[in-house]
């Protein structure tokens, strides 16, 4: 009897950790379509460049709403790996959408401009994951809080 208690709580953590990876690897998908459009509208209208901190603040709020919702589990350090998946889809979409939308200038001002926004992606990417992880934190501990009182 106690085999086979153990063996479904194994298989349902088994089930709960794919879930978690999934949505790992299409939050990485999303954040890296996301850093691409905003790179590509940047590039064909540069108003968007005055506007690039505001975008990535909300960039940062948007990155932490699928992981407070995401991942409330056990499993509440999986979105650290969203970084690590982020890359290989981000130079996907990147070479996908050049094939797509051509540079009409200069290739030198796109290398700059994908500097500039490869390195407020990152930012966005690591403080909208951190915040979401801290929110997740706070909420643990709340609900600890008020079982304890």
């Amino acid at each position: 009897m106690e085999v086979a208690v153990r063996e479904q709580e194994v298989s349902k953590e088994q089930a709960l950790f794919r879930r978690s990876l999934r949505h790992v690897f299409l939050l990485s998908a999303l954040y890296a379509l996301a850093g691409n459009a905003f790179l590509y509208a940047s590039y064909y209208n540069s108003r968007i460049v005055d506007w690039s901190y505001l975008i990535s603040a909300i960039m940062i709020a948007a990155f932490a709403v699928p992981v407070v919702l995401l991942f409330r589990n056990r499993h509440w350090y999986i979105p650290v790996f969203i970084i690590l998946f982020w890359i290989p889809f981000s130079v996907l979409f990147a070479f996908l959408l050049s094939r797509v939308l051509p540079m009409t200038g200069d290739p030198y001002d796109f290398g700059l401009l994908l500097v500039y926004y490869l390195i407020l992606n990152v930012i966005a990417i690591v403080l909208g994951i951190a915040l979401g992880m801290i929110v997740n934190a706070l909420w643990l501990l709340w609900s600890k809080l008020k079982k304890k009182v």
